[in-house]
Order: C-alpha cells, then sequence, then structure tokens
C-alpha cells in the first residue's frame, strides 16, 4: 500500500469579520459626486456679487453593498468649501451645506474687487453614516474637487453719451 499523504497543519484562523474594516474599505470605493462649478454668465464683474453654481449634490442616493456579515449601508453628505481665486482675499470660504445657485437665490457669493483672471476650486468634503450587522459609525476624509480655470474677472464703466 502507498504511504497516506501527511495531515495538513492547520494554520492560524483567519480574522473575525469586522464591520468597521468592511465599512472603511467600502467607503474608500464609493464614486462620490464631483461637483461642475459654473459661475454664470461665465465671468463675474467687479464690485459686483459673483453667484458660483455648484452643479453637484451633498446628498447622493445611500450606497449599499452586500457583505459576509449582511448588508451593508453608507449615507454621504457633502459639504463645500470654495477658493475663489482672488490674490486680493486669498483662503478657502465655506463651509457650505447646500448646493450652489444662480442669481437670486445664491447662496454661494464672491464680490471681487479688481479685473483679471482666477481660477475658482470648489472642494466637496465628505462625511458618511455607515449601518451594517446592527454596528454604527461615522466615516470622513474624502473629498471631491473641481475648478473653473481662467475665471474672466472685467470691469464695466458706464459712457455717457450725449
Amino acid at each position: 500500500y502507498p504511504n497516506c499523504p501527511p495531515t495538513p497543519v492547520p494554520g492560524p484562523a483567519p480574522p473575525p469579520l469586522d464591520p468597521v474594516t468592511l465599512a472603511v474599505q467600502f467607503w474608500q470605493t464609493i464614486p462620490l459626486p464631483v461637483p461642475k462649478p459654473a459661475v454664470p454668465p461665465g465671468y463675474a464683474v467687479t464690485g459686483k456679487t459673483a453667484y458660483l453654481v455648484t452643479n453637484g449634490t451633498v446628498a447622493p442616493p445611500p450606497y449599499m453593498e452586500n457583505t459576509p456579515l449582511g448588508p451593508l449601508t453608507v449615507t454621504a453628505t457633502g459639504r463645500y468649501m470654495v477658493d475663489w481665486g482672488d490674490q486680493y482675499q486669498p483662503g478657502w470660504a465655506g463651509p457650505y451645506g447646500g448646493e450652489g445657485q444662480p442669481w437670486p437665490d445664491g447662496r454661494i457669493t464672491h464680490v471681487y474687487d479688481y479685473a483679471g483672471t482666477d481660477t475658482v476650486t470648489v472642494e466637496e468634503q465628505w462625511t458618511a453614516v455607515w449601518h451594517l450587522a446592527g454596528a454604527t459609525g461615522t466615516l470622513g476624509g474624502l473629498h471631491t474637487t473641481a475648478s473653473i480655470p481662467g475665471l474672466r474677472v472685467e470691469q464695466l464703466q458706464a459712457v455717457l453719451t450725449n
């Protein structure tokens, strides 16, 4: 008779599945919405309020994934930060918890003092609440970014004719 194959020695048991680990891993793979900013009508005028339209969402539908522990639900919430590219008023403005709208309803606004060309950068910062197998938690640290390169800021001057 041939020799019996050796009995395999069991290795260490795999680590138990952890809801937090599954939630974090899924959160890092979610294709979060990216804003598509615009300043209608395509330029700004010095001394006048410019309205940023974000063309995004701060409340996408919940994301779901089936896991060995059951269904994982992640509900994301965004808020906007805006760098208007204005060298005379540098830095980030915000956070804004709602969508940027055009005049007259917009709440994400800026007044430029000087003519020129600026790059407006919009960053959406994301947080989320997850639920899995009776556990829940909060996630953060992700952001999506878009910009308006070369926004013209013009200065208008009235001319009297008569």
